[in-house]
């Protein structure tokens, strides 16, 4: 018998015209899970975690403008500007727990082109704090007539 054990990110952006709500534009994007993941798990698996057990409780969504292609190695976000906390996260299912975040028309108005998850007792509303759990590269020109929703899922497969 073999079993197979998977863990996996992804975005769902949707950007909708400020004034009427209209749908714009619609993104899936497969987001790059850094290192963090494997090892927190890993630690726990064989009893040698130290932390407080909040280490992967997801807190902030950042957002960009570098442009270097994430990496399971990536730390921080290559050029973070705004932060925004995420709504309260939500289990669809069983194997799926998802972190929302809406970006108003006054918020992030730059052409967005990296989203990171930030997390951990550490993450706070200042830029570069806490743990990136993920990063996705993105290309979006967000402006004062767009509301951008973006919605990560993370879905672990047993």
């Amino acid at each position: 018998m073999q079993e197979d054990f998977s863990l996996r990110g992804c975005y769902m952006l949707t950007a909708h015209d400020a004034k009427t709500g209209r749908l714009l534009k619609a993104w899936r994007l497969d987001n790059q899970l850094t290192a963090i993941n494997r090892d927190i798990r890993t630690q726990m698996i064989m009893g040698t975690y130290a932390g407080a057990g909040d280490e992967l409780t997801i807190k902030y969504f950042a957002f960009g403008d570098g442009s270097t292609p994430a990496a399971v190695t990536d730390t921080a976000l290559e050029n973070e500007r705004p932060r925004k906390q995420v709504t309260p996260l939500t289990q669809p299912s069983a194997n799926t727990v998802q972190s929302i975040v809406s970006l108003g028309s006054g918020e992030a108005n730059f052409v967005i082109r990296e989203i990171g998850v930030f997390c951990g007792p550490n993450a706070t509303d200042a830029a570069g704090s806490g743990t990136l759990l993920s990063r996705v590269i993105v290309n979006v020109d967000k402006n004062s007539n767009i509301i951008l929703n973006v919605v990560r899922s993370d879905i672990c497969t047993i």
